[in-house]
C-alpha cells in the first residue's frame, strides 16, 4: 500500500477525534438547557394539570426564581434539562396510566430547542473560540420545550375478582370479607379502587383480632385479555395469627426525661384496649387519640409486643395473648411567652398593648393543664383595658374524656365618655364529645360562671355624650351556659362541604336577688345553621356557603336596669362577621334615637348570609413558586341580610339592612386573611348621624338607631343623601372566614 494512501486513511480516522477535541472544554457546563415549557400530547383521559403534578420536570418561572433568590428554602430555582429525570418521569406517567387501567399506554418524550436561543448561544460560542477563557463572554441559556407524547389506548375492565388465603378464617369472617366488595364486574380497572378494597379487608380483619394481615405477593393480574381489554384480579393474603390483648407496659422516650412523667394510672385510664379481648385496631387508634387529648405528649405510639413470637410456628402463634406497649414522648412541661399585641377594635380603632402567657401541661403529674394570661392595652388612649385570666383543666371528671375546666378571670375595661366595667369572674365547665365519628362531631360544653361586676355608664337616655357618667349598683351574677354543636364539615377553618348546627344558651339565674347585690336575670338563646356546598364535582374550586342565625335575650325584670344583661353580652350589628356594609356596633332598630345608642347593643338579632367562594388558581399540587403564591388566593361574592333590635321592638323584615359585596382572601395556617368590601345595597336608615351645629355630619361615635317605623329606606341605586364613601360602603379586614 502506498504511503500517501496510508496517511490519508489515518487522517480520516483521526479527523473526528481532532474536531471533538477542538470544542471548548466542559460543553455540558457552558451549554445549559433551561426548561421553558412542558407539554403533554395525546392525553385525552387525564388532564395536563394532573399529569404535571406527578412528574419532577417543571418549567422555570419568574416568581419562583425571585423568591428563591431571596430565601433559598422557598420558591424554585432555575430548572434545567436532566435526561435521567425525564426517563423517570416517562416511567411515572406510564405507571400512572397503568394504575388507571390503560395497560396498552405508551409514553415517550422529545426535546425542542428554541431556534432563537440556539442562534444566540452559537453567536457567543463563535466569539469565544478565539478568546482565552478568562475573556469569554457569558453564554446565554438555551430554552428547551419538553413534550411528552402519550398513546393512551383503551382502558381495561374487570372480568373477575378473587381472594386467596382466607380459607382457615372463621366462617363469619370469610363472609364479611367476601361481601360488599367494592370492585364490580365490568367496572373500569383502577389501582385506587383496588387499594380501597385492601383497606376494607384490613379493617374487617383488624377489628376481629388479626393485626398482622399482610399481602406478601401483592396483587396479581392473573389474566389480561388484550382483545376484550379485560383483566382478572387475584388478591393473595396472609392473615397471620389471631391475637388477644395482654397487660400494658408504658415506655417513655428517655431523651425527654427532664420533662417528667405522667402518673401511670392517668395514661391507663385513657386506653380502650382491654386485657383478654380480641385485638381491635379501632381500639388502638382510639387509645392513641385519647392519650394525645391529655395535651402533654409530643408523640404517642401503641404497639403489640411480639417478642413472644420468637421461635414459634405460625400455627402456634394463633390465639396468643400479647402485651401492649405504649411509647410516649413528653412535651416541654412549661412555657412562658411575653410579647406585644396589635390589631383593630370592633369600631376600627388601632389597638396596641403588651401581654404574657404561662402554661404548664403537667402541673400535678396527672396531665393537668394550667394556662395563665395577662394583658394591658395602651392604645387607643380613649380606651383602657387590662385582664388577668387563667384556665386549669383536669382531664378526668367523672367520666373518661370529660374534663373539668376551671377559669378565673379579672378584667378592667373603660372607654372615655361611655362606660367603665370591672369584672371578676370564675367558671367551672367541661367540653366533651358525644360522638367520636370524624364525619359527624357532636360536642357539648356546659359551664357555670360566677361574676362580680363594677359598672359605671353614661345613659344616653338622660345625658348627652361627653357628660359625667352615673354609677349603677354592682352586680353579682351566676350564669349557666352551654354550647351544643353538631358538625359535619370537612374542615373547620375553610370548609368546602358539610353543615354545622350550633345552639348556645346562657341563663343568668335570678335567685341571688336576696343578697345585698342585684344580679343579672335573663335567658339568652342563639341558634345558627351553616352549610357549605362544593359546586364542582371533584375539585374544591367553587364553594357556596350559607348561614342563618337568630338570637333572643329575655329579661326576667325588663324594667329594672340594675338586673340588666351586661352590655358586652348583648347583640351587635355590623362588622367583620355580621352586616359587612356597616361598621361594627352601628346597626340597631330602637325607639331610642339618642346619639350613640347602637353602640350599647340590642336584645334580638336576625341575620342570614350567602357567600360564594372561588379559587381562581387551583393546582392538585402547588409546585412552582408562582403556584405556591397563587394557590392560597380566594375571591368571594356575598350578601348579608338582617339587623339587631332593642328589647321593645319586634323583628320585622322592613328594617332589614342588605349588604352586597366582594372580598379577597389569602389562606394561611392561622386562617384566611380576609379583606371585604361591603356595599349598602339597601339602607333602612340612610341618614343615621346626628347633625352638628353647623349641619355637618359627625363621626360614627354618634350614630343614631333606626326608628322602627322609618320610611326613609333607600336602595343604593337611588340613594341621594350620600356625601362620603362611608355612606354607601364599608371595608373590613379580618383573620378567618366570616362564618
Amino acid at each position: 500500500m502506498k504511503p500517501t494512501l496510508i496517511l490519508f486513511l489515518l487522517g480520516a480516522l483521526l479527523c473526528p477525534l481532532t474536531l471533538k477535541a477542538q470544542q471548548p472544554p466542559g460543553m455540558d457546563k457552558i451549554r445549559k438547557r433551561e426548561i421553558a415549557e412542558v407539554r403533554f400530547e395525546g392525553d385525552s383521559n387525564i388532564s395536563d394539570i394532573e399529569l404535571a403534578s406527578i412528574i419532577a420536570t417543571h418549567p422555570s418561572d419568574v416568581a419562583g426564581r425571585l423568591i428563591n433568590s431571596i430565601v433559598s428554602s422557598f420558591g424554585t430555582p432555575r430548572q434545567f434539562i436532566d435526561e435521567a429525570t425525564l426517563d423517570e418521569d416517562t416511567i411515572r406517567i406510564f405507571v400512572y396510566y397503568r394504575n388507571r387501567g390503560f395497560f396498552d399506554a405508551k409514553v415517550r418524550y422529545e426535546l425542542h430547542e428554541s431556534k432563537k436561543s440556539v442562534l444566540a448561544w452559537q453567536k457567543i460560542n463563535d466569539q469565544n473560540k478565539f478568546l482565552p477563557p478568562s475573556k469569554w463572554e457569558a453564554y446565554p441559556l438555551i430554552e428547551d420545550t419538553v413534550i411528552f407524547h402519550i398513546q393512551e389506548g383503551k382502558s381495561y375492565t374487570v372480568a373477575g375478582f378473587t381472594f386467596e388465603g382466607f380459607e382457615r378464617l372463621p366462617m363469619d369472617l370469610q363472609s364479611a370479607v367476601t361481601k360488599n366488595i367494592g370492585i364490580k364486574p365490568k367496572s373500569k380497572f383502577s389501582k385506587e379502587a383496588l387499594d380501597q378494597e385492601i383497606v376494607r379487608i384490613r379493617e374487617t380483619l383488624g377489628e376481629s383480632g388479626y393485626p398482622f394481615l399482610s399481602l406478601p405477593y401483592g396483587y396479581t393480574v392473573v389474566e389480561r385479555d388484550t382483545g376484550l381489554k379485560t383483566v382478572t384480579i387475584s388478591l393473595k393474603f396472609k392473615p397471620g395469627p389471631r391475637i388477644k390483648i395482654g397487660e400494658t407496659k408504658i415506655i417513655y422516650d428517655t431523651t425527654y426525661s427532664k420533662s417528667g412523667q405522667v402518673r401511670e394510672a392517668v395514661v391507663l385510664r385513657q386506653l380502650s384496649l382491654e386485657t383478654g379481648n380480641w385485638y381491635k385496631n379501632s381500639d388502638r387508634v382510639a387509645s392513641e387519640r385519647d392519650v394525645q387529648r391529655l395535651l402533654t405528649f409530643q408523640s404517642v405510639s401503641i404497639e403489640l409486643d411480639t417478642s413472644a413470637f420468637t421461635g414459634l410456628s405460625d400455627s402456634a402463634k394463633n390465639g396468643m395473648t400479647l402485651p401492649v406497649i405504649v411509647f410516649l414522648r413528653m412535651r416541654p412541661t412549661w412555657e412562658f411567652t411575653p410579647g406585644p399585641f396589635a390589631g383593630s377594635s370592633a369600631l376600627g380603632e388601632f389597638i396596641f398593648g403588651v401581654g404574657a402567657s404561662y402554661s404548664n401541661r403537667n402541673l400535678f403529674d396527672g396531665a393537668e393543664n394550667l394556662n395563665l394570661q395577662g394583658s394591658y392595652q395602651f392604645f387607643p388612649l380613649s380606651q383602657k383595658r387590662a385582664s388577668l385570666s387563667g384556665q386549669l383543666i383536669f382531664p378526668y371528671f367523672l367520666f373518661k374524656n370529660v374534663p373539668l375546666i376551671l377559669t378565673p378571670n379579672l378584667s378592667y375595661s373603660s372607654e372615655t365618655g361611655k362606660y367603665l366595667e370591672e369584672i371578676a369572674s370564675g367558671s367551672a365547665g367541661s367540653n366533651f364529645e358525644i360522638s367520636n365519628d370524624p364525619a359527624q362531631r357532636i360536642n357539648l360544653s356546659p359551664k357555670l360562671s360566677l361574676q362580680y361586676v363594677v359598672r359605671d355608664y353614661i345613659d344616653p337616655k338622660l345625658k348627652p355624650i361627653g357628660e359625667a357618667a352615673f354609677t349603677l349598683p354592682n352586680q353579682f351574677n351566676m350564669i349557666i351556659s352551654n354550647d351544643l354543636v353538631f358538625d359535619w364539615r370537612n374542615d373547620i377553618q375553610n370548609p368546602s362541604h358539610g353543615s354545622t348546627v350550633l345552639h348556645t344558651i346562657e341563663w343568668a339565674l335570678p335567685y341571688i336577688s336576696s343578697t345585698s347585690l342585684p344580679s343579672a336575670a335573663y335567658l339568652k338563646n342563639i341558634l345558627q345553621f351553616k352549610t357549605f356546598v362544593n359546586l364542582t364535582s371533584t375539585q374544591e374550586r367553587s364553594v357556596l356557603a350559607y348561614r342563618i342565625m337568630g338570637g333572643l335575650v329575655m329579661l326576667t325584670h325588663p324594667n329594672d336596669i340594675t338586673r340588666d344583661i351586661l352590655f358586652e353580652n348583648k347583640f351587635y350589628g355590623g362588622g367583620t362577621s355580621s352586616m359587612r356594609g356597616w361598621a361594627a356596633r352601628s346597626l340597631l332598630v330602637s325607639n331610642n334615637t339618642n346619639p350613640g345608642w347602637p353602640s350599647f347593643g340590642g336584645y334580638k338579632i336576625f341575620e342570614t348570609n350567602l357567600e360564594w367562594r372561588y379559587t381562581p388558581f387551583h393546582y392538585p399540587v402547588a409546585i412552582t413558586g408562582m403556584q405556591q403564591i397563587l394557590s392560597p388566593v380566594r375571591f368571594a361574592l356575598f350578601c348579608d341580610v338582617g339587623n339587631v333590635y332593642d328589647k321593645d321592638v319586634p323583628i320585622s323584615p322592613k328594617n332589614f339592612a342588605i349588604t352586597l359585596g366582594t372580598g379577597f382572601r389569602y389562606v394561611t395556617l392561622l386562617g384566611a386573611i380576609r379583606l371585604d368590601f361591603g356595599f349598602k345595597f339597601y339602607d333602612p336608615y340612610p341618614d343615621p348621624y346626628q347633625p352638628g351645629t353647623d349641619g355637618a355630619k359627625k363621626n360614627r361615635d354618634i350614630v343614631l338607631a333606626i326608628p322602627p317605623n322609618a320610611t326613609t329606606g333607600a336602595w343604593i341605586f337611588n340613594r341621594k343623601s350620600a356625601t362620603k364613601l362611608g355612606d354607601i360602603m364599608n371595608i373590613e379586614l379580618a383573620l378567618g372566614q366570616a362564618f
